[in-house]
């Protein structure tokens, strides 16, 4: 089975996020201060992010058994 690439799109994107949160870390610090609604955002992120690492660990919980193929129907 083939799962790298999962695994190297995945990465590529928490790379990408990462870039973000640095960008938005600056701007916070350098270019002007969190509003409401920015910190309204963060909230949604963090429990998106929060979601996604439950999901992510529970990965290790899934059992293999694939679905049998279906019986073609007798003519």
């Amino acid at each position: 089975m083939n799962t790298i690439q999962h695994y190297a799109a995945l990465i590529a994107n928490v790379n990408a996020m990462q870039s973000r949160l640095n960008a938005l870390g600056y701007d916070f610090k350098e270019t002007a201060p969190r509003s409401a609604l920015d910190v309204q955002l963060i909230d949604a992120l963090v429990a998106t992010a929060s979601a996604m690492l439950a999901e992510a660990a529970a990965l290790k919980d899934v059992v293999y058994d694939p679905t049998p193929p279906e019986e073609e129907p007798a003519p």
